[in-house]
């Protein structure tokens, strides 16, 4: 159980330090968090010497568990939000924060009475079967919810392979839940099997959100989630062997270790993510904001979908923060400027506008911006093969149409990358293969086109 709260733990850690820091993320962070302290007390109280101690531990962590339904409810509508808000372009309120107020008032009505539990005689209370019906309901209307965004979303796209996913560690979710509620506590089997269902419902739902999140940000995180997962490993076992070796075990000390050892879990995420309002006071502004800045570049890079995508992102914050227009890739440029395309003073301002053959005299900064639009929307259009153009909801398929809809769809139309590949059911490899090939043929395509011009150095 405590190897599952040191789980629990780094989930929450990682999607408050990798999330957007929108409710999705930070609600999800919130239910592995709460589960992390459940998990914590009922480690603690296993190993409790005696019965005021197991009690004690009990009572002060099972407002975690208490909480964790109202949490993910929230995710859920947190999630159907986010996906009106996409399909209708209006933001919406959820009742996310109805859901998580209810919530709080269960976990403090349990911790704080006998009213849910009766603590000094291990039974339950007289609101015990209101908190049941509080416990299914949230995990019912969550799963429900997320199996209609499942059912919304179109076929062999990478965002119903996400709320796939969620549906199923809702699913997870309400075995568990049923499980402790009923089985462990009315009729005292092992609580082992519910946890253990809690941990895999807990790693799927993480997963997902980290995935969903990637998705509307144009990244991946496969790598990222494996490399945070082994560092936090490699810190929990230095400091564990170094807490547990050589030292005499007694409860009062091993209590305080493990208590601990979870801080101490915590510490690269501390060291990694400081605050911007500390840098700004010890680097000044212009440097604080720059350390805050290239840090998030830094710590995109793994997650982008390829190399010369991440140098790209890079590149841009970099002529942000000091407007200098360095030469560089000519690849990098072209697709810099592609993230542009309808933004003429963003455009204005970008290196690849001097690379641009010259116009005719008296010709201003957002005229020649606005040819160098108009000279990327030909090349686009230049990748459009002959035949009808494939309708939204229908299979593209290889061949140039996907390299043409990867491009025109996402920088002429505007379209986020997840709406693209739910529109012609594309999984995210695939859209991500056509896309960089389409810019490299893009790219070569200008260069060609614009001779000496394109080949040469810029200021």
């Amino acid at each position: 159980m405590y190897g599952g709260a040191l789980f629990a733990w780094w989930l929450a850690l990682y999607l408050v330090t990798r999330g957007d820091a929108g409710r999705v993320s930070l609600l999800a962070a919130g239910a592995a968090a709460a589960l992390a302290v459940y998990l914590l007390g009922q480690a603690l109280a296993g190993l409790a010497t005696d019965p005021a101690l197991w009690q004690a531990w009990q009572r002060r962590t099972w407002w975690g568990g208490a909480l964790a339904p109202a949490l993910w409810l929230g995710v859920a509508a947190a999630l159907a939000d986010a996906e009106a808000e996409t399909a209708t372009g209006s933001r919406r309120r959820g009742w996310s924060a109805a859901v998580l107020a209810l919530g709080g008032a269960v976990a403090a009505l349990g911790t704080a009475t006998d009213l849910v539990l009766v603590w000094s005689a291990r039974e339950p209370g007289p609101l015990y079967t209101a908190f049941l019906l509080y416990v299914w309901g949230c995990l019912l209307a969550a799963l429900g919810v997320v199996v209609a965004l499942w059912r919304g979303s179109a076929p062999g796209t990478p965002l119903r392979s996400r709320f796939g996913w969620l549906a199923w560690a809702g699913v997870l979710f309400l075995l568990a839940g049923g499980y402790g509620a009923t089985a462990n506590r009315l009729l005292g089997l092992p609580a082992l099997p519910g946890e253990l269902l809690l941990l895999a419902g807990a790693g799927l739902m993480g997963w997902s959100v980290a995935r969903y999140g990637a998705l509307l940000a144009g990244e991946v995180v496969a790598r990222d989630f494996a490399a945070s997962g082994l560092t936090t490993l490699a810190i929990v076992g230095l400091y564990g062997a170094t807490a547990l070796l050589g030292v005499e075990a007694g409860y009062a000390w091993l209590e305080r270790a493990l208590l601990l050892l979870l801080l101490a879990s915590a510490t690269h995420v501390l060291v990694n993510t400081r605050s911007r309002f500390l840098d700004r006071r010890l680097y000044g502004p212009v440097a604080g904001a720059l350390r805050g800045q290239l840090g998030a570049v830094v710590a995109r890079a793994g997650r982008q979908p390829d190399p010369v995508a991440a140098l790209a992102d890079a590149r841009e914050t970099l002529d942000a923060l000091v407007r200098a227009q360095e030469g560089g890739g000519w690849r990098i440029q072209v697709e810099g400027a592609l993230r542009h395309l309808n933004d003429l003073p963003a455009l204005a301002e970008h290196p690849l506008l001097e690379r641009l053959p010259p116009g005719p005299a008296g010709e201003t900064t957002l005229e020649r911006a606005g040819r160098l639009r108009a000279e990327l929307t030909a090349a686009i259009d230049r990748l459009r093969p002959g035949g009808p153009r494939p309708a939204p909801g229908s299979s593209v398929g290889p061949g140039g149409w996907l390299h043409h809809l990867a491009l025109y769809e996402a920088y002429v139309q505007g379209r986020p990358n997840k709406q693209v590949m739910q529109r012609y059911h594309l999984s995210e490899g695939t859209f991500h293969r056509a896309r960089r090939r389409a810019v490299d043929a893009l790219a070569a395509d200008l260069a060609q086109a614009w001779g000496e011009t394109a080949a040469g150095p810029s200021r």
